[in-house]
């Protein structure tokens, strides 16, 4: 298993399962081109790659469906006809379906997205009116999921649209904030939260960190490489791209490049856990313990803070009808990751098989709310109501 990360997904601690060997070179940064941490002869390129440019185009059909919605010349600021017409406060129009990355035409399309898929096709519609938005990174807690052998930590990103946009000084104005913000997290369980602006090269290379996550976790390594490179060709300083691009090295044994690229990217981010969670696996697997030691500290940190660690002991003990100690494990893994919907399933499993069918269903109940895809949803779905046929 590995780290990494992208909202995003973040391929995030793990232990790669090689026995590896490799050199150290220190450098500075100014030291080193980027480019030389690719190596295209390394993978087969794929016939059919995804083209940057289509991240953000709605078809003319799409383009027109919107514009019939919209009166340019309402008084009613064009944001905020967007929203009541189409998008709706926090989506409300949409399904939340975190199982793979759409592009703007692709999500406007069925309905459904993650939040990096809604804020694409946003961005999309918005520019296509003429609404001025900002893209925001926020700072909150990661949400951990696992998948293919990786543990994947999730962040989160958001977009506000400007409602003085296509507004005329011989208009009323509005009433209220400039900016509206759009999440599928309600404004009020986010206020205050710290932000990052996004620029659109950032957006891109999420866009395509997210579609290499999930070909990494098929061990697609060709097809993720390349889609790794798209992104780094957009937003060259984006960590999580180099993360993840080194992630793939270690898999396909380049492991000299995968250390380059660990030291490269840890020059601009010294402070990031997933970058040293991994860069002390490779030290680890290869041996090199003296040089493992200034990162082993931050490391193990990382490692306790990983909710699967305590995922993991909860489901040993589960399987040992130790339920009472699964559920404390189950409650710490809460703890670091509150949003995982197996967390609170093995709730509902313990609380069930100790008979407390109430607390069991609450549980089960709220492994629903945190589903990150509509096929679990369902799967919730159908065992409440059999919960409730008891």
């Amino acid at each position: 298993m590995a780290v990494f990360s992208f909202t995003h997904f973040t391929l995030g601690l793990g232990v790669i399962l090689l026995l590896l060997t490799g050199c150290s070179n220190r450098y500075t940064k100014a030291q080193i081109d980027h480019r030389i941490l690719f190596h295209d002869a390394a993978f087969e390129r794929p016939e059919h790659l995804p083209d940057p440019a289509q991240v953000f185009i709605l078809s003319a059909i799409q383009q027109n469906q919107i514009s019939s919605l919209i009166n340019f010349s309402s008084d009613i600021p064009l944001a905020t006809q967007l929203i009541n017409k189409l998008l709706k406060d926090d989506y409300g129009s949409f399904d939340y379906d975190n199982s793979y990355t759409r592009t703007a035409s692709e999500t406007f399309e069925v309905k459904q997205g993650n939040c990096l898929s809604m804020v694409i096709m946003t961005v999309a519609i918005a520019q296509q009116l003429g609404i001025n938005y900002r893209v925001q990174d926020l700072a909150i807690a990661p949400v951990w999921s696992r998948d293919g052998g990786l543990f994947l930590i999730n962040g989160h990103i958001n977009i506000q649209l400007d409602r003085a946009s296509g507004v005329t000084a011989q208009r009323e104005i509005f009433v209220g904030p400039r900016y509206v913000t759009l999440d599928f997290i309600p404004s009020r369980a986010i206020r205050n939260i710290a932000t990052t602006r996004v620029s659109q090269a950032r957006l891109v290379a999420m866009y395509f960190v997210n579609l290499a996550a999930e070909t990494m976790v098929k061990q697609q390594w060709d097809l993720s490489y390349y889609l790794l490179k798209l992104a780094l060709e957009s937003d060259h300083s984006y960590s999580a791209a180099w993360n993840s691009l080194a992630v793939v090295y270690r898999y396909r044994e380049q492991l000299m490049l995968a250390e380059k690229v660990y030291r490269y990217a840890m020059l601009a981010n010294p402070d990031d856990l997933n970058l040293i969670a991994n860069f002390s696996l490779l030290l680890e697997s290869q041996g090199r313990f003296s040089e493992l030691f200034e990162y082993q500290r931050r490391y193990d940190l990382a490692q306790l803070h990983n909710p699967y660690h305590y995922y993991d002991l909860a489901e040993i003990a589960l399987a040992a009808q130790q339920y009472q100690r699964a559920i404390k494990y189950y409650k710490q893994a809460i703890d670091y990751s509150s949003a995982v919907d197996q967390f609170y399933f093995g709730l509902f499993k313990s609380y069930y098989l100790l008979g407390q069918w109430n607390t069991a269903q609450k549980y089960l109940v709220q492994a629903r709310k945190y589903s990150a895809t509509i096929k679990n949803r369902q799967r919730y779905n159908a065992k409440l109501m059999l919960l409730s046929n008891r």
